[in-house]
């Protein structure tokens, strides 16, 4: 057999994998096609980086929060880390899921209603499209139909837009100056006419929980009424509210307004909207050491205001809970229902100590109550503390509802690693360690050549999970120290091939023409990236392939062998392969793939022999070939086919091992004399092999095919 090969470069066209295409790239909507960088990549996102401190508001920035506001840009959101002052800022970045770059926007400047010293202990942003009915423009005013502006409690200083309900689809957006009721709304500049249709509102805010240099002033603070537009790289003032609710101030939500006791913030959860005027929020709180407290306020409710503060939001407040470790008030709690451990199904609070992973469900969460948490889980790495040592330095929790597990950040100058984990009450291991501290600095003054990956500095992780992507911001106000970072860890392979979309690669599929049977396959791909010095190597991947079902999709894979050997792989006209990538690993740094090939032997000759005219005999019907490359190895079984060269029909088929229909024999030199046939590697240069069909008709034209058995 002669050997033939197929390759596929990721220059070819890339599609979405729900839009499957036998002969493109596929991908899910974490894995790119890279075209910006020579050569081409496809691969999943590569590891995105920005400096919160090196942007021109040089505001160091953590608790990150994320939302996909289109299918390619995330907005990220990140709260003020500089030291305790009465005033706190915002920043907000845009990321670029195509691209894997960040881009700085902007922040606002936040006045809380009390001017003393707040540090910010848990944040959260708000999000949500008010699109009901339809909406006229004229000059500034704006005219409902069916529509509830006042009665859902929509924020002046909010934007809308108008001819669509999809915020992707707005050319123009406008600020909303007043909302007279629910069926008027002045705009603070024209829109000219337009007339009645789809219109959408983006009802944004941002909800910090602060503890203060005066205790009594930390709680819950709302701020209502912000939009896009204000997140300006000069900034934008938002002032505390007075007496006014419902437009772009801070609102201060306390338990009690004569005596507000919740004053020792932790971390919040955060329930996705039930109606437009209740929304459902959870504090933990640490009023003590070992013992933690929840405090739950509905921050859709209507309030009346003193100076800016109202308990009208508050609901209940439980008793003190005891726990194992010591508390932490870094971002520290995560409202989700998880497709797990004893809780699974269930909406729940998770949160930590220093060394105990925590679930309470909200369903036990009642007034005065000291017995609310549920469940109890202890640190154990993967293989155990006798592989990995416990950090006992757990800070904070996140959950990614892609791949239904938690990340949990340890702290300080002991957070060497983190997890990415199932929330386990049984003393079982935990499943993944990830981002181990190798020093790397990645501040912009660094070597050129090196490659963002995950590495701790020793430093608390803060972080948020969105739509399958870890962003992490490091705890600290430098250059050196406050990186905002994101990893795509939803197009892991533990998970990738379970999620929906697959977030797997699949190649276009390859043609073989007359292929005999697989010999292997080969991938070019990125083996450091960055410098050779400097570079890091990237993580590694699982390749299936599969010979049916590739044209719609339905065929299953089989994993490639160790060497990426298909020699035992029967020959098709067609192959396709799909790569799994690791993405939660220590480096957190997936790999890229420039293309993949494959090679094959066809209905030729095997490309160990050659062709003899001198030891063939068409009268005696003797067909011989030049044992010309030796196998380096006991000769494999051997097959012969002889076809009629006219009409290509096959006349018979014979191996070495069977002799059915004739006679093998070989020669050592050059074929003076003739032995019997056996497996012995080549000899020399003059060792020739030769068939003696049984029988065979006469005046046909032959043509001899020489091969390894398939």
């Amino acid at each position: 057999m002669a050997s033939a090969s197929a390759y596929k470069s990721a220059s070819e066209s890339f599609v979405d994998i729900g839009s499957y295409d036998q002969d493109k790239w596929n991908g899910g909507g974490l894995i790119a096609k890279r075209t910006d960088t020579s050569p081409y990549w496809v691969g999943p996102l590569a590891v995105g980086l920005a400096r919160p401190v090196e942007t021109s508001g040089a505001i160091p920035g953590f608790y990150p929060w994320v939302m996909q506001w289109s299918s390619t840009i995330d907005w990220v959101f990140l709260a003020d880390q500089a030291a305790a002052a009465a005033t706190r800022r915002v920043q907000l970045y845009e990321f670029n899921r195509a691209t894997s770059a960040f881009a700085w926007k902007g922040f606002i400047t936040i006045t809380f209603p009390t001017a003393t010293s707040y540090t910010i202990r848990g944040f959260r942003m708000t999000y949500d499209e008010y699109a009901a009915g339809t909406a006229a423009v004229s000059g500034t005013a704006v005219t409902g139909t069916s529509t509830l502006w006042t009665d859902s409690r929509l924020a002046v200083g909010s934007r809308i837009g108008f001819g669509s309900s999809d915020p992707n689809a707005i050319g123009t957006w406008y600020q909303i100056s007043a909302i007279g009721s629910n069926t008027s709304i002045t705009l603070t500049s024209s829109a000219g006419s337009i007339g009645d249709g789809p219109y959408v509102i983006e009802d944004l805010r941002a909800v910090i929980y602060t503890t203060n240099a005066t205790a009594a002033n930390g709680g819950l603070n709302v701020v209502k009424g912000l939009q896009y537009a204000d997140f300006a790289s000069g900034g934008t003032a938002i002032p505390a509210a007075t007496t006014v609710d419902n437009i772009k101030a801070c609102y201060w939500l306390v338990d009690n307004e004569t005596t507000n006791t919740d004053t020792t913030a932790a971390g919040l959860g955060l329930r996705a909207r039930d109606s437009w005027t209740q929304q459902y929020c959870y504090g933990l709180c640490l009023p003590s050491a070992g013992n933690y407290k929840v405090y739950k306020w509905n921050l859709r409710a209507a309030l009346t205001l003193t100076s800016g503060k109202s308990d009208d939001g508050a609901v209940l407040q439980t008793g003190n809970a005891t726990f194992t470790g010591t508390g932490s008030q870094v971002n520290n709690c995560r409202l989700c229902t998880t497709g797990h451990g004893p809780a699974s199904g269930v909406e729940a609070l998770y949160f930590v100590s220093t060394t105990r992973f925590l679930c309470a469900k909200t369903s036990s969460i009642s007034a005065a109550s000291t017995t609310w948490i549920d469940y109890t889980g202890t640190e154990i790495p993967p293989g155990s503390v006798n592989t990995f040592a416990a950090t006992a330095a757990l800070s904070t929790v996140e959950y990614s509802d892609k791949i239904d597990r938690f990340v949990v950040v340890t702290s300080g100058a002991t957070a060497f690693h983190n997890y990415i984990t199932q929330f386990r009450n049984d003393g079982g291991q935990w499943d993944h360690i990830v981002m181990v501290d190798d020093k790397q600095i990645d501040q912009s003054s660094a070597d050129a050549t090196i490659t963002p990956h995950g590495t701790t500095l020793s430093l608390t992780q803060t972080s948020w999970s969105e739509g399958g992507i870890l962003y992490t911001a490091g705890v600290g106000t430098t250059a050196l120290t406050n990186i905002l970072k994101c990893y795509p860890i939803g197009a892991d392979w533990a998970y990738a091939y379970g999620e929906s979309p697959k977030q797997v690669l699949i190649s276009p599929r390859m043609a073989c023409p007359s292929n005999n049977k697989f010999s292997r396959c080969y991938v070019i791909r990125d083996r450091i990236i960055g410098g050779d010095n400097l570079g890091i190597e990237a993580s590694s991947f699982k390749l299936y392939y599969r010979t049916t079902g590739i044209s719609d999709n339905s065929g299953a894979w089989t994993l490639v062998a160790d060497g990426n050997d298909l020699s035992g792989v029967s020959g098709a006209a067609e192959i396709q392969f799909r790569f799994d990538f690791r993405c939660i690993s220590f480096n957190m740094l997936p790999n890229r793939i420039f293309g993949v090939g494959v090679v094959y032997e066809d209905q030729g000759t095997d490309s160990h022999y050659q062709p003899s005219v001198a030891n063939s005999n068409i009268s005696s019907k003797i067909f011989a070939w030049r044992f010309s490359t030796a196998f380096g190895g006991t000769v494999p079984t051997m097959e012969v086919k002889l076809y009629n060269a006219v009409t290509g029909a096959l006349l018979l088929t014979d191996d070495t091992v069977a002799a059915a229909y004739g006679t093998f024999g070989k020669s050592t030199d050059g074929g003076g004399s003739w032995g019997a046939y056996n497996t012995s590697d080549k000899a020399n240069d003059i060792t020739y092999i030769k068939y003696t069909p049984t029988s065979i008709a006469d005046n046909i034209r032959v043509l001899a095919v020489w091969r390894q058995k398939a």
